[in-house]
């Protein structure tokens, strides 16, 4: 069943062209009644070397479509004239803002073109499509699949639903910060991830209204980072390619709008690398039950990067923005995520090729507790000197503290054991088909 939503009609025009205000979040949350869930705030668990009582998680994981981005895309629909929503919307995107727009338009029979790229996750597609909207794949990659919606809603005279540079998404993205206001008045810190800026515009735009003190922290994967150095030049800077398996903020650079609030507000801007996204998801799956996507997981990811973010300005809040993971990354991430937390330990040592020789040292392994995962064992490479061959393992562990002990004792019994880097996280190294934040 469709939530209602409020009638189409444009008499609560925002400042289209301008900066929203608290007046235009308030009236978002007018137009979101019925359509987006004010979401739960649930105190974190505890966090490997995060301070307890210290943190709360704002779930948009549980969000109708599973992330913000209905918020401003209703909101946005809200101001549409009749003959606007008539002809019908479109937007660009790879999956969140394509799936809130599908969603906002469906619930007030709104026509909707959602031009995504070809090479968008098959899931993401079909979620759209099943929302009711018209899909079309254009482009290797989003800035393809944006100017193949350009030239569309010129030819359809559709009207754009832009992800994050517009005044009525942000100020729809901001109802998440009245919601964390209401819910806990004392917050010191809010923290989120950052792709185009809309959600952190949002947070700012509301927050700061009524507590300019509050601190906003904006997270960006460090393969797709851009607004920190933006900030420090006092002008937006457009980064490479992003590469990054985190999607929801592979951006190269934040929105003209979205910056000059992100500037005005001082926010902070930190990045994370793809291992620390990996493990914040691997630990919200392990801690609190919860699938995130990267761009989700980008605040906590953040925290246990910096610790020190909890100590200051009272309890601090990380917006768990989307938890629309591509099935097929999940095992990869999970895996780089065990690997980051120190659970997953890989290793490198030589050994006589002789009979029983690999026997004894996986019975010395086995004699520490640790599970053997994977091993190679290489008799043949042309780099090993006659008599010897080489044992690459890849063990289980419950910690890094047994980590530490599995490695003495293999050193102990004479083995010349070395540490290996943990492989890459597979689906990274290559431009993200992804949407912005």
């Amino acid at each position: 069943m469709v939530s209602r939503a409020p009638a189409i009609g444009p008499s609560l025009s925002p400042p289209l062209g301008g900066v929203p205000g608290l007046a235009e979040v308030r009236a978002a949350q007018l137009n979101l009644a019925g359509v987006a869930l004010n979401t739960p705030l649930w105190e974190a668990p505890a966090f490997p070397g995060l301070p307890p009582g210290r943190l709360w998680l704002k779930l948009e994981t549980l969000q109708r479509t599973g992330s913000f981005k209905i918020r401003g895309a209703s909101n946005r629909m809200a101001y549409l004239s009749q003959e606007e929503a008539r002809r019908g919307v479109i937007a660009a995107s790879a999956g969140n803002h394509a799936q809130g727009v599908a969603y906002a338009a469906r619930a007030r029979g709104i026509p909707a073109t959602i031009v995504m790229p070809k090479g968008a996750s098959p899931s993401k597609v079909l979620a759209t499509e099943a929302l009711g909207a018209r899909v079309v794949l254009a482009g290797a990659d989003y800035q393809e699949a944006w100017e193949a919606c350009q030239s569309l809603r010129e030819q359809e005279g559709l009207t754009l639903v832009h992800p994050f540079d517009d005044a009525a998404v942000i100020a729809g993205q901001g109802t998440l910060g009245l919601e964390i206001l209401d819910a806990l008045p004392t917050v010191g810190t809010v923290l989120a991830g950052v792709g185009g800026g809309g959600l952190l515009a949002g947070l700012a735009v509301a927050i700061h209204a009524l507590r300019p003190e509050v601190r906003l922290v904006g997270v960006q994967a460090a393969a797709a980072g851009s607004l920190r150095a933006s900030l420090l030049a006092g002008r937006i800077l457009e980064g490479p390619a992003p590469s990054t398996f985190a999607d929801g903020i592979a951006t190269r650079r934040v929105g003209d709008l979205t910056f000059r609030i992100l500037k005005e507000h001082s926010v902070r801007a930190v990045e994370v690398s793809e291992a620390e996204l990996a493990r914040a998801i691997f630990l919200l799956l392990e801690r609190t039950h919860l699938l995130t996507e990267g761009a989700g997981a980008a605040p906590l990811a953040a925290l246990l990067a910096h610790p020190e973010l909890l100590e200051e300005n009272g309890p601090a809040v990380a917006v768990i923005s989307g938890g629309n993971l591509d099935a097929f990354l999940l095992d990869r991430i999970l895996w780089s995520g065990l690997a980051a937390d120190g659970r997953i330990l890989h290793l490198r040592t030589p050994l006589k090729d002789r009979p029983g020789a690999l026997a004894d040292l996986l019975s010395t392994v086995a004699g520490t507790g640790a599970n053997v995962y994977t091993i190679r064992h290489d008799r043949e490479s042309p780099t090993l000197p006659p008599g010897q061959a080489s044992v690459e393992l890849e063990l289980e562990v419950r910690d890094p503290e047994q980590g530490e002990r599995v490695l003495a004792v293999l050193k102990a019994a004479g083995y010349g054991v070395e540490p290996t880097l943990a492989p890459p996280l597979r689906g990274t190294g290559r431009p993200s088909a992804g949407e912005r934040t």
